[in-house]
């Protein structure tokens, strides 16, 4: 875990490109606690006790900095839906498909209402250098998904051609919704959570 303590060291102490992800794992922490509009060079200097020259050099400016910690972000979401899968039934069955399709979907779901403010930085496009493919990725544990399903005859070859685009918009809307404290209370919103999550499966005539 990093701390304070282990991120005031001297810029020589960093090496191999520790700095960066010092930098990175900072700038992710400062924005689900403050939010995407308090992220600056500086700002990011003074939280890690390093010289402003220092983060200078490892990104560009804002924007490259931003979409670093927007990768991250959707690590972070890819992470809770791996976690999701792995809490799930395990069954090489319909039900155990539909029940892990499900898990993902209520974890990219949670993930916007635990962690609203990396949510909104997540998907953001930032004009910057290309970055490593996110891993893991939301979009290929998606993908793996309802491959499963179309693999074990619970969803369609005509209906697999639209499921992504109408599975990540329909939990991805909600999810926004939620982040923004605009689906109720908790209990309202797990209740809407379940509907929305049966309202993907009707739309996909999976069964």
């Amino acid at each position: 875990m990093l701390t304070m303590s282990t991120l005031k060291k001297s810029d020589a102490e960093f090496h191999h490109g520790d700095l960066q992800a010092a930098l990175v794992t900072a700038g992710l922490r400062h924005v689900e606690k403050h939010g995407l509009n308090s992220l600056g060079l500086r700002q990011l200097a003074l939280v890690t006790g390093v010289s402003p020259t220092a983060v200078y050099r490892h990104f560009e400016d804002l924007e490259h900095l931003k979409a670093s910690v927007a990768k991250a972000a959707r690590e972070v979401l890819g992470k809770m839906m791996v976690d999701a899968l792995k809490a799930a039934p395990t069954s090489r069955t319909a039900k155990g498909a539909i029940d892990r399709f499900l898990a993902i979907g209520g974890a990219y779901i949670d993930f916007g209402i635990k962690k609203s403010n990396l949510y909104e930085i997540a998907f953001i496009c930032f004009d910057s250098p290309d970055l490593e493919p996110t891993s893991p990725s939301p979009w290929e544990i998606l993908m793996q998904s309802l491959v499963e399903l179309n693999e074990l005859d619970c969803l369609s070859d005509k209906n697999f051609k639209t499921a992504p685009t109408i599975a990540w918009s329909m939990v991805h809307g909600f999810a926004g919704l939620a982040a923004q404290g605009a689906t109720g209370n908790s209990g309202e919103t797990l209740a809407s959570k379940k509907d929305v999550l049966k309202a993907v499966l009707k739309s996909l005539d999976i069964n």
